[in-house]
């Protein structure tokens, strides 16, 4: 393949931050810029190059059940003032959490004619962000404790990659990981 001019960019982030006991912080942030002046065509004229989008999406996570507990948006740069009109609708999300059926639930409370695209591609990325998050919770050297294997919701590794296939190793691993813990366990 070829490169010419670079003309567009979109940057996706998702941070993890751990605010207390079994409770994290995911904040993920959509950036689109453009390279040259373009045609903006719902205004119909022509914009300098720049940033298009600039959102910034920040849940609570609680733990282990990977349940959203607050939600906030920001939305610095936007092609439309009316675009912010929706930011607090990521208030729905209290309460959803994250396991199998996730993006779908997303796409129909934060997408279409209600909501915004760009949200709801950035909130997809930042539930599969917040399970890797989860994991370096669980598995956060903490003075030399013993690392105890986390009580997740296996559904959300079964079958969901090469790797994790029910008849895979790493699935396999974890399962005999939670036995053993289950027989040092009183």
């Amino acid at each position: 393949m070829d490169k010419n001019d670079l003309i567009h960019t979109r940057n996706i982030t998702v941070n993890t931050y751990e605010i207390g006991k079994n409770r994290l912080m995911i904040e993920g942030i959509l950036k689109d810029d453009r390279f040259f002046p373009s045609y903006f065509y719902s205004a119909k004229q022509f914009i300098d190059p720049g940033t298009i989008h600039h959102i910034i999406i920040r849940m609570n996570i609680s733990l282990p059940e990977i349940e959203i507990t607050d939600a906030e948006a920001e939305m610095a740069s936007v092609p439309s003032q009316l675009c912010r009109e929706i930011k607090d609708i990521v208030t729905k999300l209290i309460g959803i959490r994250i396991r199998k059926g996730f993006t779908q639930k997303i796409r129909t409370v934060i997408g279409g004619t209600t909501g915004c695209l760009h949200m709801a591609n950035l909130i997809i990325s930042m539930g599969s962000a917040a399970v890797q998050g989860q994991w370096a919770y669980y598995s956060r050297n903490r003075g030399g404790l013993h690392v105890r294997v986390p009580e997740v919701d296996l559904s959300l590794l079964l079958n969901s990659c090469w790797l994790w296939r029910e008849d895979g190793p790493y699935y396999q691993r974890i399962i005999e990981m939670r036995r053993e813990q289950d027989k040092k366990e009183p």
